[in-house]
């Protein structure tokens, strides 16, 4: 006996409509009914269902492998305003507001007026998220995939807990923006920047030769032992904050030789002839052996000369960053950043060219700072919950969860969150300033059924 063929049934759609006060109606036309669970079209009408604003059809998925049903006899019963894609489109609203909070660091209160709900929400998404983010995105690395960065830069920011400063070392990349290194560590010594430079490193598929920096000290240590050729742009955060210093770091067999650089903020900024001033140190990596202990034998009651004309005095400690401005030597340059073109005049060493060619290429057309990390340690501080238990473990569990949601665009949370939200969240935004709590200006028509 042959089995009777089951026609294959009509897509239901329906128009949802807003009157204006002006006459003008808006219309979200020919909306696929289907599952809110299992997105199936395979549904049924199931008579109407009363709410405050009247009975509204409702619908029944007819699925045998929807996941709503679970054993149960029958499958998932919804609205209109409760079906698959008006789903799609609450989880895309709620999507772009957590974008807003955690990858553009926007406030609360601003996000609640563009999307034309209460700042009750949007605190509630928060909470939401938050509690996401404390119990960690489960994801080995920062980024999906390795990047192909070759300049990044470092900075780091502090947080408090139990009257203890922690530091959060934070590495970013300039061609991808994307975190690529984190270290939470109670110090900010040299150690502590190699370990988020490593990691920075491992998540790149090409090597680092460019680093940005504000003049921490232990961010130019790091780059001088790192073993290879590398170029650290440094702007240091005090007077003058208009200067700039392009270190050039190279080994020649047992020596280092750093070339400085000193320059101008604006120095690529418009297309002009540009002063610059160079030094370069060469010290061997060969740590010197340690001077004897105490004076040399004869010099404690050695009678002084009388009436020797004073010697003049060297200051003692390490020279500032900013000496390549007083002692080095003057070149010039011809800058034109519309054309992505640099111009040397004279014949300047290799390390002043690449020095600064490696700067250009970062900075044609804007000012030297080092904006990348300092811009995304400000928005992590904005967003970071530091609720709950409040220890290093935690607050590197979410400093590292939150830079995984702010790398990766295909990361949503709002999948995590168990709250089924209401059609009004996409509604309002939709209808605007005629949308209207009781739906008195809505009509719900159906263009065509089973």
């Amino acid at each position: 006996m042959k089995q009777r063929k089951h026609a294959k049934k009509k897509e239901i759609r329906v128009t949802i409509s807003f009157t204006t006060a002006f006459g003008v109606v808006l219309l979200l036309s020919n909306l696929l009914i289907c599952c809110p669970d299992c997105f199936s079209t395979d549904v049924n009408r199931n008579g109407t269902r009363p709410r405050e604003y009247g009975r509204v059809a409702a619908f029944i998925c007819t699925n045998p492998d929807c996941i709503a049903k679970r054993g149960k006899k029958t499958g998932r019963q919804f609205t209109v305003l409760t079906s698959g894609e008006i789903v799609k489109l609450v989880q895309r609203e709620i999507k772009e507001m957590i974008d807003a909070l955690y990858r553009r660091g926007a406030k609360a209160k601003t996000i609640a007026s563009a999307h034309g709900v209460s700042n009750a929400l949007v605190s509630t998404l928060k909470t939401a998220v938050d509690s996401t983010i404390a119990s960690g995105i489960h994801r080995d690395k920062l980024v999906p995939y390795k990047t192909a960065d070759t300049a990044v830069s470092i900075d780091e920011t502090f947080f408090k807990i139990d009257n203890e400063t922690i530091y959060a070392i934070i590495v970013r990349g300039y061609r991808t923006s994307k975190v690529l290194g984190i270290n939470v560590s109670k110090t900010r010594a040299e150690e502590d920047m190699r370990k988020a430079f490593d990691e920075a490193q491992a998540n790149t598929s090409k090597q680092i030769g460019i680093i940005t920096t504000d003049a921490h000290g232990a961010t130019r240590a790091m780059a001088m032992h790192l073993g290879y050729p590398i170029t650290v742009i440094v702007h240091p955060h005090k007077k003058p904050y208009n200067k700039a210093i392009i270190e050039r770091i190279e080994h020649d067999g047992t020596d280092r030789i750093v070339t400085q650089v000193g320059v101008k903020t604006k120095v690529f900024t418009k297309r002009a002839k540009r002063e610059y001033k160079y030094r370069q140190t060469r010290k061997s990596t060969i740590p010197s052996a340690k001077r004897p202990r105490g004076r040399k034998k004869g010099t404690k009651n050695k009678p002084k000369p009388m009436n020797t004309p004073s010697k003049t005095t060297k200051k003692r400690g390490r020279p500032s960053i900013f000496e390549v401005f007083n002692s080095g030597k003057k070149g010039y340059m011809k800058i034109r950043p519309q054309i992505k073109s640099i111009k040397f005049l004279g014949n300047p060493i290799s390390p002043v060219i690449k020095g600064l060619s490696d700067a250009f290429s970062l900075f044609a057309g804007m000012h030297i700072q080092n904006n990348k990390a300092e811009t995304e340690n400000n928005i992590i501080r904005a967003v970071m919950p530091l609720g709950g238990q409040r220890s290093i473990e935690q607050l590197k569990v979410r400093l590292r969860a939150i830079g995984r949601l702010r790398n990766d665009p295909t990361l949503d949370p709002s999948i995590m969150l168990h709250h089924r939200y209401n059609a009004r969240v996409y509604l309002k935004r939709f209808a605007g300033a005629d949308f209207r709590n009781d739906f008195t200006n809505c009509n719900i028509a159906l263009c065509a059924q089973a």
